[in-house]
């Protein structure tokens, strides 16, 4: 029996064809904020460089990250956003088995060669997805490399740092790797181990300024590593893989002190009051979150995820269907927006369940 075929693999399609406009997007967890100032600004200053080949060393961007991160040389490799480096890690890593924790984003298990023995360690839902740090300890053995995202992602779960430090050790002793994908952490830098890669020579750490500071079409992000390992791992990236825009464009989103935490503290507010309005409609649960999105369980009387996707997606509204993370027809993700989006959506909903005077 084939497998049932849901509506998207990934957010913030908005070229999809035969389903209209969209005219919100909570599908994909883009800081709604928008951009950092200055970005064109900083692309015009260095247009003339688009005549010639990118620096293949990403110099410009690696400074602008061992200021944000306080890193080492040596320690970092530029990508063309994670996805690229995901491949390039999983590549030159050559692991003997990769462990994911499932619901995860699904390019881990799309980028795991067919000959590489995978090991499926689901993630807790009683404790909204947390990753099952005991029997990820139970399972490890030499060859292996752990494979998980943090805030994970749909759940936005996030697992504490004193916990991704006690598997990474234990990789290291086993004979392991681990890799923590952390594209949503500027969101909550307090779970990150970003600052313990490299000193930890069984860590990689991966990270996308796409999110955080709205660049999604300009494909950009970073690793941190030991050096032995980051040499291992740019050996297999094709040259000029980081053009010009995205090193330029990246440097100029570091260089901006102050965006981070106005971001973090906007955001905080908006989710707030997003939950406070979710929690009106009957049947949706809104599960704990460290990240810029909120996972939801649909339970009676609310909708199924596939009514629900629909009747939204009719209306120019666009969330994240999560079938295609293996949550089936019960669960949905909506990222955080503006404060007005937000109640928006939220106003939707309540007409659309009879919850507003003159609503059907």
């Amino acid at each position: 029996m084939a497998d049932k075929f849901y509506p998207q693999d990934h957010g913030g399609n908005l070229y999809s064809s035969g389903e209209g406009p969209v005219l919100a997007d909570f599908s994909a967890s883009i800081n709604p904020m928008g951009q950092p100032e200055g970005l064109l600004k900083a692309l015009e200053e260095h247009w003339g460089e688009v005549s010639h080949y990118p620096d293949r060393q990403s110099s410009l961007l690696v400074e602008a990250i061992k200021h944000r991160y306080e890193v080492k040389s040596g320690e970092i490799l530029c990508g063309n956003g994670s996805a690229e480096l995901i491949d390039l890690t999983l590549r030159a890593l050559a692991p003997s088995r990769v462990i994911i924790c499932p619901p995860d984003f699904g390019l881990y298990s799309r980028s795991i060669p067919a000959s590489v023995e995978t090991l499926n360690i689901p993630r807790k839902e009683a404790e909204g997805f947390a990753v099952d740090t005991g029997a990820i300890l139970k399972n490890l053995k030499k060859g292996d490399l752990v494979l998980f995202s943090n805030p994970g992602n749909p759940s936005g779960s996030a697992l504490p740092e004193e916990e991704v430090m006690l598997i990474a050790r234990a990789a290291r002793e086993a004979g392991a790797t681990l890799v923590v994908d952390e594209a949503f952490a500027d969101f909550c830098p307090s779970f990150s181990v970003l600052d313990y890669a490299g000193e930890e020579r069984a860590l990689v750490v991966l990270r996308s300024l796409t999110k955080f500071y709205a660049i999604p079409g300009i494909r950009t992000g970073f690793l941190k590593a030991d050096g032995a390992l980051v040499d291992k791992i740019a050996s297999l990236q094709l040259p000029w893989s980081v053009g010009v825009p995205a090193q330029v464009v990246g440097a100029a989103c570091l260089k901006d002190d102050n965006w981070a935490k106005r971001s973090r503290d906007y955001l905080g507010r908006s989710k707030e009051k997003l939950l406070a309005g979710l929690a009106s409609i009957p049947g949706f649960t809104a599960l704990p979150s460290e990240a810029n999105y909120i996972l939801i369980r649909l339970d009676a009387p609310a909708p199924s995820a596939d009514e629900l996707y629909a009747r939204l997606r009719r209306s120019g509204t666009l969330i994240r269907h999560c079938g295609s993370f293996g949550l089936g027809d019960r669960y949905v993700r909506i990222a955080v927006r503006t404060v007005g989006e937000n109640a928006d959506l939220v106003r939707h909903l309540q007409k659309m369940f009879g919850l507003l005077s003159g609503s059907a």
